[in-house]
């Protein structure tokens, strides 16, 4: 049985994964944030949601491919950077730090068992700054890139490929059109996420970016976590109903 405390050894396996990657990060002055339920956690929690065994990064600005590298070659030999150089089958936009100490199951995210290391892992999303007129297109971009990647290495039909990727190349004419046609006085920056929610926020409510309380420890975040936690929870400082409250995980083992 997956216990209270089988999930709170995750956390702190996580965490110890988390300030290894931050102080990479920070050596390289390469702006990083932590993001969705690991920023509520930060604010509602002052470190992990007590049900969550996950963790998230945004990694910002052209650094990405270069961080990945750092991280790939300074990691301790426990955590195993895992991206499309490492992973035969991987089709994510952004990486994982994955535990090398620990072999997980999760049936939320099915296709992830797919891959040749099944440890707990860390998000790595991309993040980039961008000018609010190409923001969308961007987004679109991406997930044709996804698609592709999935059906190269043959892990999405053919008939839902060819129907998302219909509706997908639509909105990137529409969105073509609107760039050349629409006003854009106050384009403003943007920093446009790549990750599950393919969300975007304004730089300005991004930067400069924050030191939060967590776990005894600290991680930076967004200027406005209030913002973006109430789009992606509403009213975040609300707990869930006991159903809702759910790990990302549905098994976890620790080999030492």
């Amino acid at each position: 049985m997956y216990s209270q405390e089988n999930i709170r050894k995750v956390q702190l396996r996580l965490l110890e994964m988390a300030i290894a990657i931050r102080n990479i990060l920070e050596k390289y002055d390469i702006p990083h944030m932590i993001t969705y339920g690991t920023l509520l956690g930060a604010i509602r929690h002052k470190g992990f949601v007590p049900w969550d065994d996950d963790f998230d990064f945004y990694v910002i600005g052209d650094a990405y491919d270069s961080a990945m590298e750092h991280l790939r070659s300074e990691l301790p030999d426990d955590i195993f950077l895992e991206d499309s150089k490492s992973e035969p089958l991987y089709f994510h936009g952004w990486a994982h730090a994955k535990d090398l100490k620990s072999i997980s199951e999760c049936e939320l995210f099915p296709q992830d068992n797919l891959y040749t290391h099944h440890g707990i892992s860390i998000d790595l999303y991309r993040a980039f700054n961008i000018k609010s007129k190409y923001d969308k297109l961007n987004r679109l971009k991406a997930h044709i890139e996804y698609l592709n990647r999935k059906k190269k290495k043959g892990l999405i039909a053919e008939t839902e490929y060819s129907e998302k990727m219909g509706k997908l190349l639509l909105e990137v004419i529409e969105e073509e059109r609107k760039i050349v046609d629409v006003n854009w006085d106050e384009d403003e920056d943007m920093v446009g996420f790549i990750s599950i929610h393919n969300d975007s926020m304004l730089a300005k409510d991004i930067f400069p970016l924050v030191k939060y309380d967590f776990e005894g420890t600290y991680f930076w975040g967004p200027k406005n976590a209030d913002l973006m936690l109430k789009r992606c929870y509403g009213d975040y400082m609300q707990l869930p109903p006991v159903n809702k409250r759910k790990p990302h995980y549905s098994k976890v083992e620790f080999l030492t």
